[in-house]
């Protein structure tokens, strides 16, 4: 197993990229959030960088946690790369709203199979001053980690997320590989899989997590789990950056089919060298109806 070390020197990586990172920062465009059921959040350092409060909802349907999805997209609306980064949304976009302020106060980071896939993956927050912001907010270092999975194609051997017992991870799977994957990851306490059914139901899944304590939850990608999540009427809002560049797969926007409907809370202009850059606060299907 990878296990606490290796797992130490990967944070102190992360941290210190992030710390070195320039942010050049937004500026507010429009604000219309009041009034939304909405909690502003930011210490001095993120207010000024994203120019003003970031918005967040902590508390969901009953008896589901609250669901936002984060996404970056070029300027065409593709979010598929092999490497997110070469969408363009920036490094102000990464660090402050990405792995930032999106994810201080979630109880949990939820991802499809392959977003999660990569050996060295941990969804957390990385800043020291998003990290001190995620402290006062009352929440433990690192969110939980979840992965939703139709196969049971997971690095659960050598993956960082999958070998760190200080991680609890849940494994959303549809129950053909349920058992395998428990099988899988006897032993190891801090993993649980939990059986979403045939046909894989997301509100089962998010009804179990709620259960286990997870009232929020940020989801990352991609395309196909996030249109999971909408469909079964999951997800309230959308933190998405649009690019100043043409880049990704074509034809990928974050979701599959018919689009979901929208209306914007809040939008922000990229400054200085990421001018161009937009961020968004959208609401999304039926709790758009309130601001339509």
């Amino acid at each position: 197993m990878i296990g606490a070390p290796a797992f130490a020197a990967y944070c102190t990586r992360k941290e210190t990229a992030a710390a070195a990172a320039p942010l050049t920062g937004f500026r507010t465009v429009r604000d219309c959030a009041s009034g939304q059921g909405l909690r502003p959040i930011g210490n001095g350092w993120a207010q000024e960088l994203f120019d003003g409060p970031f918005y967040v909802r902590d508390a969901g349907a009953a008896g589901l946690p609250a669901v936002s999805l984060v996404f970056v997209q070029s300027r065409d609306g593709d979010t598929v790369a092999d490497d997110p980064s070469t969408l363009g949304g920036g490094e102000t976009d990464k660090h402050l709203i990405y792995e930032g302020l999106s994810r201080v106060a979630a109880d949990a980071v939820l991802a499809g199979a392959s977003t999660a896939r990569g050996p060295e993956t941990v969804f957390s927050v990385w800043h020291p001053q998003v990290v001190a912001l995620r402290r006062d907010c009352g929440k433990p270092r690192h969110p939980a980690q979840i992965v939703v999975t139709s196969s049971a194609d997971l690095p659960i051997e050598e993956g960082l997320m999958f070998t760190t017992p200080e991680l609890p991870v849940f494994v959303i799977a549809r129950s053909g590989v349920a058992d395998a994957l428990r099988y899988r990851t006897r032993g190891r306490r801090w993993i649980e899989v939990i059986d979403a059914g045939e046909p894989l139901s997301m509100t089962a899944a998010m009804r179990h997590l709620h259960v286990r304590g997870l009232r929020v939850i940020s989801a990352v990608g991609g395309r196909r789990t996030a249109t999971s999540l909408i469909r079964e009427g999951l997800v309230s809002d959308l933190y998405l950056t649009t690019s100043a560049i043409t880049a990704g797969e074509p034809h990928t926007p974050f979701y599959v089919g018919e689009p979901p409907r929208l209306s914007s809370l809040l939008e922000k202009a990229g400054r200085g060298t990421e001018s161009g850059v937009r961020f968004e606060h959208l609401l999304i299907g039926s709790a758009s109806e309130s601001v339509l």
